[in-house]
C-alpha cells in the first residue's frame, strides 16, 4: 500500500464497503524485468536477489510519487493501481507519468549493480484504463486484489512491450497524445485476447 495509508481498510475491506468487491474506475499497470529468467541461471542468488529489490524499490517509489498503489509483487513483476483507494481524475496521467518516470529510474539499474554486460537486461511496462473490481478473491485465502478484463489485458500489453518500452492501449494513449507525438502504434495480437488491440509504445 501506500506508506502515507495504513492497512486497515484492506484488511477489513468488506467489512467497511460491505461487498467483497466493488466497480471501480482505474488504471492498471504492470511491469517486469525482462530477461530476467535467463539471468537467474547466470548470475549468483544474491546478485538476483539485490536487482530485485532495486527494481522493487524503483517501482514502489515511482508509483507511490503519483498516488497509485504497488498491489503485488510477482516474482519479477509489479501490479500496481491507480484511483483507488486515493482518487485522482488524472489517474491516467498520473499512471504514464509513474511508468516514464520507472525507466528513468531503472534505466541505469544494471550497470549500478554491475550487470552492464547482459544487453537483454530491462523493464517492459503495460498500461490499460477501465473498470475493474477491486476487494477480496477467496475465502479460506483472502487476496486483495483488482480483477477483470482491464487486468488481463494489461498484463498480455507488458508481455508485448520490449526493453526499455511502455506499452499502453488506445484508451490511455487518447488521454496522453499531446506529450508523445513520435509514440509507434503496433496492431498487437495477444494471448487470451480474442480481437486485435492496438498498442502505442510511449518509450
Amino acid at each position: 500500500m501506500h506508506p502515507n495509508m495504513c492497512t486497515f481498510c484492506e484488511s477489513n475491506f468488506a467489512k467497511i464497503m460491505k461487498h467483497k468487491q466493488v466497480p471501480v474506475s482505474t488504471t492498471i499497470l504492470f511491469a517486469d524485468i525482462r530477461g530476467y529468467t535467463d539471468l537467474s541461471q547466470q548470475i549468483e542468488p544474491e546478485k538476483l536477489n539485490e536487482l530485485l529489490h532495486q527494481f522493487y524499490d524503483r517501482c514502489s517509489a515511482a508509483v507511490w510519487e503519483k498516488d497509485g498503489i504497488v498491489n503485488k509483487f510477482i516474482g519479477d513483476a509489479v501490479l500496481a493501481i491507480f484511483n483507488f483507494p486515493l482518487i485522482r481524475k488524472d489517474h491516467v496521467q498520473n499512471a504514464v507519468s509513474a511508468a516514464v518516470q520507472l525507466q528513468k529510474d531503472c534505466k541505469h539499474m544494471k550497470e549500478e549493480i554491475g550487470l552492464s554486460d547482459f544487453q537483454t537486461l530491462g523493464v517492459g511496462i503495460g498500461i490499460h484504463t477501465g473498470e475493474s473490481y477491486v476487494g477480496e478473491v477467496g475465502t479460506t485465502y483472502k487476496d486483495f486484489t483488482a480483477i477483470g478484463p482491464v487486468v488481463n489485458l494489461t498484463s498480455r500489453l507488458q508481455g508485448a512491450a520490449g526493453v526499455g518500452e511502455i506499452m499502453v492501449t488506445e484508451e490511455v494513449f487518447s488521454q496522453v497524445k499531446e506529450q508523445f507525438p513520435d509514440a509507434q502504434k503496433k496492431a498487437l495480437t495477444l494471448k487470451g485476447i480474442n480481437s486485435t488491440v492496438d498498442g502505442y509504445v510511449l518509450a
